[in-house]
């Protein structure tokens, strides 16, 4: 059985893709509304590519930038991927925006579980091990997906805790994420779960990747039949991952 599955930080719908100077020129995408031409994007992409799973960071659940529309919603509206959870992560002020992480997929959802890393409140937002038990075909698999802190002491702090989760889950794993580095050190404690991260290339800023941030890591109960960065997909500042597994038993 082979599933396919992508990752992306949409980045909100902002689409920041042109250079550092488009953080400056679309800034109000941040807090003020615009139009969802991201989603619509992206949604078409996860057509093209047949996707059974897609995972996001920096998805919005609905707020005064999008109008109260919950992105999530809009990707099963055009896609296949039919069944979607929305995991929030922050809410600003009166509304203003919604930020989260999400799954959307074709399969059952049995279960979720949005598990609030400790971390470093001081500096930076709270991050967050959104976790769905999916139904595929009857074999139970449980999908993680993330956003890590920019501070690599926070990181550090998340990483642990996801290892000990990850190592109490029984049965098959694919973890997804912006983990926000690139440093072997930090990944390093993965490696107590016995995920393999599969070697992609570099995904961020869109316009130029430089690094390494955005990963997809599985458990050996598949193997990895292909995968790639979607370079075509300039609607972030993030490029986003896609794989193909195959659950071997």
């Amino acid at each position: 059985m082979n599933i396919k599955i992508v990752s992306f930080n949409i980045e909100y719908g902002a689409s920041v893709n042109k250079g550092y100077f488009d953080y400056v020129a679309k800034l109000w995408k941040y807090v003020l509304p615009h139009d969802n031409k991201a989603v619509w994007y992206i949604s078409d992409v996860i057509n093209k590519e047949d996707v059974d799973i897609a995972t996001f960071m920096e998805m919005d659940g609905g707020s005064y930038r999008t109008r109260n529309i919950n992105y999530m919603n809009v990707v099963s509206q055009l896609t296949e991927l039919k069944n979607n959870i929305f995991y929030p992560v922050r809410h600003m002020w009166f509304g203003l925006t919604n930020q989260g992480n999400g799954i959307a997929t074709k399969y059952t959802v049995l279960s979720v579980q949005n598990l609030k890393l400790k971390t470093n409140k001081f500096i930076g937002e709270n991050r967050y091990l959104s976790i769905s038990k999916v139904d595929i075909n009857g074999k139970i698999i449980h999908v993680l997906t993330t956003q890590l802190a920019l501070g690599h002491f926070s990181r550090s702090d998340e990483l642990r805790q996801i290892s000990e989760y990850i190592k109490n889950i029984k049965g098959p794993v694919i973890f997804t994420g912006d983990l926000n580095t690139q440093q072997e050190g930090e990944l390093k404690i993965l490696e107590d779960t016995n995920l393999k991260r599969i070697d992609t290339p570099k995904t961020f800023p869109s316009w130029n990747p430089k690094r390494r941030i955005d990963y997809i890591f599985h458990s050996p109960d598949f193997e990895v039949v292909n995968s790639k960065v979607l370079e075509e997909l300039k609607v972030s500042d993030h490029l986003p991952l896609i794989a193909e597994l195959k659950l071997k038993h």
